[in-house]
């Protein structure tokens, strides 16, 4: 009886720790869908934008501005989602599955984060930057609720429209910091401009069938993959242009030129979305849109090693 009972505790045990393992496998697996498909990766690298730029100007680092912008990217990334739920299961299940573990809290998450966004503007900020926060968070909200029917009428509108929209957060940068919008800035909204034409368009490649399903314009389905794919190889090699100008009349530091790392990385996954076994669906949503992420520490490395 003594043997039965110990290897029925034994059993236990291993029950036990069979169960914790799974859960933590369990809430593995949330966490790093949350982070990729939730809005946690975008919102970080629209962050990492601003903290660039603080770097790129020689401004004050402001901390709680990236905590701003962030708060903001995260309201209007899952409204979009929020709203499109249903289109998005059939283009990007992965991310449907698991915004539908918690779609029905969606609305209060967005609102908490919308009430930290306008409260730290309000703490931190100034009047000029409290309006142009909130005109560039209503502008992202509209676009889902509005303006993104134009998406069937005017080719690329999406991509323009979003590109203008997360470009601007580098004058939005220039307002809270209370640095002059000048040449150096509006060199370096083109140049973040066509960067993200570069990475919003490629985004449009998993979405092909789904776009010509509800007839939406995008360049991939007007002007097919391959074209498409060599179309971009030019825009990212022309998109530094602003930036060699910048350092050329000696208003930009040498080492921003260190973020032309990022045309050998754009070139990468360029290359690997024309080979077939590629998924193009895991490539947007990691590689693709965390592009901008690591883009303050390569520039933090470059002023180490480049003088100004």
């Amino acid at each position: 009886m003594n043997v039965v009972k110990y290897h029925k505790s034994n059993d236990i045990v291993v029950l036990q720790k069979d169960n914790i393992v799974s859960r933590l496998h369990i809430a593995k697996d949330f966490i790093c869908n949350e982070f990729i498909h939730g809005g946690h990766l975008l919102s970080l690298g629209c962050s990492a934008i601003t903290l660039s730029i603080m770097l790129l100007v020689h401004t004050l680092i402001r901390w709680e501005f990236l905590l701003i912008v962030y708060f903001g990217t995260y309201c209007i990334y899952n409204y979009d989602h929020y709203k499109g739920l249903n289109i998005d299961s059939l283009n990007n299940s992965n991310r449907s599955n698991h915004l539908k573990k918690y779609n029905k809290i969606v609305p209060v998450i967005i609102i908490i984060y919308a009430i930290g966004f306008f409260s730290l503007l309000i703490v931190f900020g100034s009047l000029q930057s409290l309006i142009f926060g909130g005109a560039l968070l209503f502008s992202g909200l509209f676009y889902t609720r509005k303006v993104k029917k134009l998406t069937e009428k005017i080719v690329g509108f999406k991509n323009f429209y979003t590109s203008l929209s997360i470009a601007s957060l580098i004058l939005f940068t220039g307002v809270y910091c209370s640095y002059q919008i000048g040449i150096v800035l509006l060199l370096l909204f083109v140049f973040m401009f066509f960067r993200l034409i570069v990475n919003t368009c490629f985004c449009d490649i998993k979405d092909i069938d789904t776009d010509r399903k509800y007839r939406i314009k995008t360049f991939p389905i007007i002007l097919g993959k391959e074209k498409f794919l060599s179309i971009l190889h030019v825009i990212n090699i022309l998109s530094f242009i602003p930036l060699l100008i910048g350092v050329y009349l000696h208003i930009l530091p040498i080492f921003s030129l260190i973020l032309i790392i990022s045309i050998a990385y754009c070139f990468y996954y360029i290359q690997k979305a024309k080979q077939q076994r590629t998924n193009i669906q895991s490539l947007s949503s990691i590689m693709v849109d965390g592009e901008f992420a690591f883009w303050p520490l390569i520039l933090f490395v470059g002023s180490s090693l480049i003088p100004f």
